[in-house]
């Protein structure tokens, strides 16, 4: 299954220049679309996100070609005609995608999760889905979660929102040219051109910039991928100038760039320096087959312009909307990773793709739609298009307003008061040892799953967090004033500290702090792991939060902290085991003990998926142990050695054998794949987990 960096490309059909098709665009075109399937589908090769790259040059050269003879031939340029043209390419069959995925899913994924896709399909109709994507990239509780079904049409609305633009700014610029400075058609290429070059020069700057500041929105942001288009405009505005008349030459150029595309699939990393600087290897690559087919056909550029790759060309657009549906709705039928699930998703989307083609994309490209004014002037909308509207409109709407009341609200109270497993929990009942974690603890003779009822559902489970971000830091300077157990100035005093894998850990340690009479007080954040310097800018508030650990009156008696072992800067070990030390140091000295719990296993996308799929059975899904602990968590390792710092290691809880199931005591263990732990996992774990925490660190009350 792919992972969540997922990268869609939204093949561009602007028209081909009016001198015919050409065989080589048609190509890249090709080649572009299969690279991004395959990375999708196989994750190989692992830069086959570049060819939205690709697709974004070729768009930028078509459109700004297209609009330069029109206005080179007429003295201006027709908007209705321009926007009917792209109506007609590019709605019937993106729509059709549309309402077929939302469809789909309402049938095979959960309520909550349609919901979002329905959302998604929103904001893909009316052409600002990258931004959206944007914005849930960048949200910390969608990390983890299986990814959008129509995630790939942010690019489709990048290119329809330089569609959009473009036609008006040139428009500008050469009324501005001929005005203002009196300049003839014959100069609107030296206009157009200079100002290419300035939008793409600051494009590409404000890309070098978010890049390094923001990598997920630069990846998808308008604004950090016109540099892209703009290489591509660039190549139509020169192309009257620099044609190629030697055959010889336009064929070992074009077979350079060629390379150049290729060499990108392999070594373009997804992150860090995309998409910039590293996308301009793919564009400048892109930019040189193209310009070296300016100066007539490529007759022996054959892997571009044979049948087959012209005829993948042809169908790429659909191609590109099909693929990524059938990818993720798929998963919810098959096993994923099997030959079964390759082969059917293969068969799945160049079916629908060429039907698509045919039945839907070719003959609304090819048809009138058209109704003229009454005095016969220049067409206006198409009926059919607004027949379309009529009804998509309003189908969406109907969706939004059936599917989505409002979103998910976590409960007020604990998950084991609703859960029918849940309330043995507590309990004097003799089936309280079978339930979640309670089937592994010692002397346990429970089976590890009985029956087929499983809590929470697993289409539920993402929703399943109880009062686990209740005290949560999301950019704040300073962390709340967040608090659980005993106000008794007597009472032990104890923090808990960490990221969201330690906010995932609260709901387990409510209930026994309570029962113990100790007092909780929890610092969990966006990237609040508890080191010194802070390896992440997401926790502001970490120097206040270091300042209450070491300062506090009375002193803290213990301080539990754990953090995911997957985060960034994680692969310096040895450095993150000193950025632990550091911050401890003062703490320690003290006299307030440490304990740190080792983290969660590395969650497989795969075994997630196995618990959503039609006909799961609880116990039917794990993964292996070698895999889920080959992550190194670095904290259990900044503790060895170090007076005063225990370790209590419930990996036995996450993994009882060779492998580490996905239900545990008929509780599904995770929420996601980012391995937070549902709130009725925690709470089944919490009772064991805040026993070793007290026998590790002997303390008073």
């Amino acid at each position: 299954m792919t992972s969540t960096r997922m990268r869609p490309v939204a093949p561009a059909r602007a028209s081909a220049p009016k001198t015919g098709k050409r065989l080589d665009i048609q190509g890249l075109r090709a080649v572009a679309v299969l690279a991004v399937v395959a990375d999708h589908l196989f994750e190989w090769p692992s830069g086959g996100f570049i060819g939205v790259d690709v697709f974004f040059v070729i768009s930028g050269f078509l459109i700004t070609g297209l609009l330069l003879r029109e206005y080179e031939r007429t003295g201006h340029i027709s908007f209705v005609e321009f926007y009917r043209r792209r109506v007609k390419r590019i709605v019937p069959a993106a729509t059709l995608v549309l309402a077929i995925t939302v469809a789909a899913s309402l049938v095979l994924l959960s309520i909550e999760r349609t919901k979002e896709i329905a959302y998604d399909a929103l904001s893909g109709f009316f052409f600002f889905a990258n931004w959206r994507f944007a914005a849930s990239g960048t949200d910390y509780f969608q990390e983890g979660l299986p990814p959008s079904p129509l995630q790939h049409y942010w690019s489709l609305s990048v290119e329809e929102q330089f569609y959009f633009v473009w036609p008006w700014v040139m428009l500008g610029l050469m009324l501005l040219g001929t005005r203002l400075f009196g300049l003839g058609r014959q100069h609107v290429r030296v206009v157009a051109g200079t100002a290419i070059v300035l939008v793409t020069a600051a494009s590409f700057g404000w890309a070098m910039w978010e890049t390094q500041d923001n990598p997920t929105v630069a990846y998808f942001s308008s604004l950090s991928r016109a540099w892209e288009l703009g290489i591509g405009a660039l190549l139509a505005v020169v192309a009257t100038k620099v044609r190629i008349g030697s055959v010889a030459l336009r064929t070992v150029l074009g077979y350079v760039g060629l390379l150049g595309i290729a060499v990108s699939l392999f070594v373009v990393p997804d992150s860090p320096g995309f998409p910039a600087p590293w996308a301009a290897l793919p564009v400048l690559a892109t930019a040189l087959v193209i310009l070296a087919g300016i100066g007539g056909p490529q007759p022996y550029l054959y892997p571009l312009t044979n049948r087959v790759a012209g005829y993948i060309g042809d169908i790429s657009y659909s191609l590109y909307l099909w693929h990524f549906p059938v990818i993720i709705l798929l998963a919810a039928l098959v096993e994923t990773g099997t030959m079964t699930y390759y082969a059917i998703a293969l068969v799945l989307m160049f079916a629908a793709s060429i039907a698509s083609f045919h039945l839907i994309e070719n003959p609304a490209r090819q048809h009138e739609w058209t109704i003229r004014s009454r005095r016969g002037r220049s067409p206006a909308v198409g009926w059919q298009y607004v027949g379309g509207l009529a009804i998509a409109i309003p189908t969406i709407a109907l969706c939004i307003a059936v599917l989505m009341p409002g979103r998910y609200d976590a409960p007020a109270t604990s998950p084991f008061a609703r859960s029918p497993i849940g309330q043995t929990i507590g309990n004097d009942s003799d089936e309280t040892s079978c339930v979640g974690a309670q089937v592994l603890a010692q002397g346990s003779d429970c089976a590890l799953n009985t029956g087929d009822e499983v809590y929470p559902a697993p289409e539920d489970a993402a929703q399943d967090n109880w009062e686990a971000y209740n005290c949560w830091i999301d950019g704040e300077p300073e962390p709340a004033d967040c608090s659980y157990g005993s106000d008794d100035p007597k009472a032990v005093k104890a923090a808990l500290v960490g990221d969201s894998h330690a906010a995932s850990l609260l709901p387990g340690l409510i209930e026994p702090v309570t029962e113990l009479e100790w007092s909780l007080d929890v610092f969990t954040g966006n990237g609040c792991q508890w080191v010194i310097p802070s390896l992440t800018d997401f926790c502001p508030a970490m120097p206040v939060i270091q300042d209450r650990l070491a300062s506090a009156q009375p002193k803290y008696d213990v301080i539990i902290v754990t953090a995911s072992r997957t985060k960034a800067g994680w692969s310096d070990t040895s450095g993150v085991v000193s950025a632990y030390r550091e911050a401890w140091k003062p703490v320690l000295a003290k006299g307030t003990r440490i304990v740190v719990v080792a983290d969660t296993p590395v969650v497989s996308e795969d075994a997630l998926a196995c618990t959503t799929r039609i006909g799961f059975n609880v116990g039917d899904c794990s993964m292996p142990k070698s895999e889920a602990m080959a992550v190194v968590d670095p904290v259990p390792l900044a503790a060895q050695g170090v007076r005063g710092v225990a370790v209590v290691d419930p990996t036995r809880y996450y993994c009882p054998d060779d492998k580490c199931p996905m239900t545990i005591g008929n509780v599904m263990v995770y929420k996601d794949a980012a391995g937070h732990l549902t709130a009725t996992y925690s709470q089944s774990l919490g009772p064991i987990l805040m026993a070793e925490i007290a026998k590790a660190v002997p303390l008073k009350g």
